[in-house]
């Protein structure tokens, strides 16, 4: 046998008989395949190539791409394996209608004849209430599968009002009204206005889903309602300490704040902080199912734990009154005060009593001058698990002077991050919601107006990722209030991926300049700058949102998820209807060195339908970085001169 043959032999017996393939590659590794692909197309593509690579997707691959893209998100649990493909494609496309500013909107109006009954109620005098209510709004929704069941419950006055809506596949299948009159059960305008609203979304029944309404009024009543149908208003519980001490007084409810796990229900009037058992520890459900007592009697009232007075701190500067109030876990509290130096605090609950401190160097943060006192308006505790090192514990603060605050409680700083506007710097936020670590939405203190800020942490899933590539910047440049830079980055047509590079397009689709934060304008009473009251959300995968203003409830929709056959039932209580909103992009959103920054006028850009009629291909405006309600025909003359 020659040398060469037996070379031959010795290289072939080294040799693979088959090449390696990746449907015969192991699931684990083919997890961690998937989880390296960042658009929902690269799975679906995927997935078509074998059936074996098909069976494993629909098992855990879909699974392994939304935890992956959307990790900073609570979601729901459980999910069937059928569902998690149907989850994917509702978060991609949530996903691109917030970064397109694709919303629908829709403002819920008091009918005109409840309207006209108020009014009689309230004759010129004394005690009459001449200007709308303030609408405070909560929502709750349970989602199986592509079907969908949401309460929206709101106070308006001394009255509440719920919508119930079943939709499947965004398709409104049944819808169902409930009106508690205020003034039938003895409640007046105005003196027992509804102040703060929450449906307890519990634990400890989840067959039913919210196990009860708490409301809170101007005049300090404050109890846990029924949501049922036929009781839907009839009290389960009332909180109110029956002493007359001084240190026990509730005569008015800022706000409450719940911590269904601890069963702990904090309440706050002007200086105080009470301290209730929420439920009993045997439980009572809010369809009223589990409480035996007659529909007219009226529950005992439920003396308070403990009750701490704010102003008995020793040290603390002078506040007006406590404006808000959250817990961050079952034994620290946050309170922001009205008017004070040190307007953020934080009370622990410890076997030996309440303990009071307050966010650390915040001195460093407040202004000089000894006349300028500090208000934080809202509080918005931010789960801070899923992100790199989190531990749970951040809380995000709105404060008087237009600046929103987020503070790690791990760090010794006193605030981690600062987020402005740069359109309207000084201009405070009334309420906050969040979702995730991608976004949160401040509702406007002095005027209709919401502030969607991004948080600036890295983003799991970018939309434009899955859009083809190009040598030309995103379109159309934004205007951002302060004199900024255009990012610059080399002419690339096409990206590519073994060397880590990407083309012009999608290299700038991820700077943040070309991501800007916005405000959104909306409807307003003739004659009327109603600020925001209110926002509520059902979860972070829900597709509205609601604000509450005065007199008028607006929602604010997904525009791919919105949704379709709504059919207004007899003699509703409200109204409803599509509105148009402006939109104003606001710059990056990090806080202002020196608000002067700000000096030149935003786009202002009107939403309207008629834009779709414009002729330009699909495969050009869905470049555009914004909805097709929003685009413009000179956005495209760099294409079509």
């Amino acid at each position: 046998m020659s040398s060469e043959t037996l070379d031959r032999l010795k290289f072939g017996s080294l040799t693979l008989s088959e090449a390696p393939r990746l449907d015969t590659s192991p699931d684990d590794v083919l997890l961690i395949i998937l989880s390296y692909l960042s658009t929902a197309q690269d799975i679906s593509h995927l997935a078509l190539s074998s059936r074996r690579l098909h069976q494993t997707i629909s098992v855990d691959g879909w699974r392994t791409f939304v935890r992956n893209c959307f990790h900073s998100l609570s979601l729901p649990s459980p999910v069937s394996d059928n569902d998690w493909k149907e989850l994917a494609k509702k978060l991609t496309s949530q996903s691109r209608d917030w970064d397109r500013r694709a919303f629908v909107f829709h403002v819920f109006s008091r009918h005109e004849r409840l309207a006209r009954g108020r009014n009689r109620r309230n004759n010129p005098g004394h005690n009459s209430q001449t200007v709308p209510c303030h609408i405070i709004v909560d929502v709750h929704s349970q989602l199986s599968g592509r079907t969908e069941e949401e309460t929206v419950v709101w106070g308006a006055g001394e009255d509440l009002v719920a919508l119930a809506r079943r939709k499947h596949d965004n398709l409104i299948r049944s819808l169902t009204w409930r009106r508690y009159g205020g003034a039938e059960s003895g409640f007046t305008a105005g003196r027992d206005d509804i102040t703060s609203l929450s449906i307890l979304k519990t634990t400890r029944y989840p067959q039913v889903g919210a196990s009860g309404l708490l409301v809170g009024r101007a005049s300090g009543d404050l109890r846990l309602l029924s949501m049922s149908g036929e009781n839907f208003g009839r009290a389960l519980r009332h909180y109110r300490p029956s002493t007359s001490e001084d240190n026990a007084e509730q005569k008015e409810i800022q706000c409450f704040d719940t911590h269904e796990q601890s069963n702990l229900l904090a309440a706050a009037t002007k200086d105080r902080i009470l301290f209730y058992p929420l439920q009993d520890r045997e439980g009572a459900s809010g369809d009223g199912t589990r409480l035996n007592m007659a529909a007219t009697e009226e529950p005992a009232p439920i003396q308070p734990n403990e009750v701490f007075n704010i102003g008995d701190i020793r040290g603390l500067p002078y506040f007006r009154f406590v404006r808000s109030l959250k817990f961050l876990n079952d034994e620290t509290v946050a309170v922001g005060l009205t008017s004070s130096a040190e307007p953020l605090r934080y009370l622990t609950l410890t076997p030996t009593g309440i303990q009071s401190s307050g966010a650390p160097n915040i001195a460093s943060h407040l202004s000089s001058d000894e006349y300028h006192l500090g208000t934080v308006r809202a509080l918005l505790p931010i789960n801070a698990g899923s992100i790199a090192s989190g531990g749970g514990k951040a809380i995000l603060t709105s404060w008087d002077d237009g600046t929103i605050r987020l503070q790690d409680l791990r760090t010794p700083s006193a605030f981690d991050r600062i987020y402005q506007d740069h359109f309207e710097p000084t201009t405070p936020v009334n309420a906050l919601v969040s979702y995730g670590f991608e976004r949160f939405v401040g509702g406007s203190a002095r005027a209709p107006v919401l502030k969607i800020f991004d948080f600036r942490w890295s983003k799991g899933y970018d939309y434009t990722e899955s859009l083809p590539c190009g040598d030309h910047a995103p379109m159309p440049p934004p205007r951002p209030p302060t004199i900024t830079p255009e990012p610059s980055v080399a002419a690339r047509s096409r990206c590519d991926h073994l060397r880590g590079r990407l083309c012009r397009w999608h290299a700038l689709s991820r700077e943040i300049y070309y991501r800007p934060n916005c405000n959104v304008y909306l409807p307003k009473r003739a004659g009327s700058d109603t600020p925001v009251h209110s926002l509520a959300k059902a979860s972070d995968i829900s597709s509205t949102l609601y604000a509450g203003l005065a007199g008028s409830l607006v929602e604010l929709a997904l525009k791919t998820s919105s949704e379709r056959g709504f059919q207004p039932s007899e003699n509703p209580p409200y109204s409803y209807h599509k509105a148009k909103v402006n939109i104003i992009e606001t710059g990056d959103g990090t806080a202002l060195s020196d608000i002067s920054e700000s000096q030149r006028m935003p786009i202002i850009r009107a939403q309207s339908e008629r834009r779709s009629e414009y002729r330009f291909p699909a495969s050009i405006t869905k470049r555009h970085r914004l909805d097709e309600w929003l685009q413009d025909p000179h956005d495209f003359s760099d294409l079509y001169p």
